[in-house]
């Protein structure tokens, strides 16, 4: 009787390892595990970041098929969000709220300017593919000007928070 106990002991301690390791594998390959939900399996997260810019921050999610969304906290709240379906090398998307723009950035980007209404301007820092720029109380972003490796500049209008 003793024997029997012990084999079926054996053979339950054998099955929850297995359980576990076809656990971490699916986990480790974005797979969906018995408890994900339906959404969690159609979307699974590449990789995900946080950067910290201070108190404020830029939060980025990238997804298997290359598509990026991010969003922009100011302390514990978001003041914007924002996705991107492919981010080239000297690309940058970007999101604006009425206290800061920022987003992410290409590896050729070098600086990012943010012009701001009443002759303001504000850089951007750059950190970790992504860039963050607290506006002054009372002005606003009326334009986001990309600086890549050569120097070359395009400038993005600002038509409101997005």
């Amino acid at each position: 009787m003793r024997r029997v106990g012990r084999d079926a002991l054996a053979l339950a301690s054998l099955a929850a390892a297995v359980a576990v390791g076809t656990l971490a594998v699916l986990s480790a390959l974005g797979g969906s595990s018995p408890g994900a939900s339906p959404a969690q399996a159609a979307a699974p997260v590449l990789t995900s970041r946080s950067v910290a810019f201070g108190h404020d921050g830029v939060v980025v999610h990238v997804r298997p098929n290359g598509s990026a969304c991010f969003r922009l906290r100011s302390g514990a709240s978001t003041v914007a969000r924002s996705c991107a379906a492919g981010l080239g090398a000297s690309e940058i998307s970007y999101a604006s709220s009425p206290h800061a723009v920022g987003g992410v950035a290409g590896s050729q980007v070098r600086a990012v300017i943010v012009r701001l209404t009443r002759q303001g301007t504000v850089w951007a820092t750059l950190r970790r593919g992504t860039f963050y720029a607290a506006l002054p109380r009372g002005y606003q972003a009326r334009a986001v000007v990309k600086v890549l490796a050569g120097g070359a500049r395009r400038t993005f209008t600002v038509t409101g928070s997005r």
